[in-house]
């Protein structure tokens, strides 16, 4: 068995039940070398830094000012082209994920992301959302709405 096929649920029957999430971590790094900010970027898709532009959510570590004024340029509310600046694509991010598997992680980034914008953010009633396309297999994640409303 190859990395790649590695399965969590595997290695916890493997185990008796007694293989945690960390276990799982530990004996996938243990097999490869990773870079070391790999984990900081990881952490970061996780629990980005917020800040606000424009009197919107933007997250800080993808945020691209130029995008979001071409966006605004053609005609783009604040709140859409918030949503399109900080949409990720779990799908690409994680090239061989399943279409299940990326929505699992997909609701749980936005969770999260939801979390710390209501901590950092308590008058907003800005959430993170998914997105996902069952024909095309694609799963996203954004902050905002893509709405016409703001």
């Amino acid at each position: 068995m190859t990395i790649a096929n590695w399965k969590y649920d595997d290695f916890v029957r493997a185990n008796n039940g007694k293989f945690s999430v960390l276990d799982f971590m530990h004996a996938v790094s243990a097999t490869g070398i990773l870079p070391q900010d790999f984990s900081v970027c990881m952490a970061r898709l996780f629990s980005p830094r917020l800040n606000m532009f424009d009197n919107v959510i933007v997250v800080d570590e993808w945020f691209d000012e130029s995008r979001y004024r071409e966006y605004r340029s053609q005609g783009m509310s604040s709140g859409q082209a918030q949503a399109w600046v900080n949409m990720i694509e779990i799908t690409d991010i994680f090239q061989e994920i399943s279409f299940d598997k990326a929505k699992v992680v997909a609701e749980l980034i936005a969770g999260l992301w939801s979390l710390i914008i209501k901590r950092d953010f308590p008058d907003s009633s800005t959430e993170a959302s998914v997105i996902s396309d069952v024909d095309l297999g694609e799963v996203f994640v954004t902050v905002g709405a893509f709405s016409a409303s703001e």
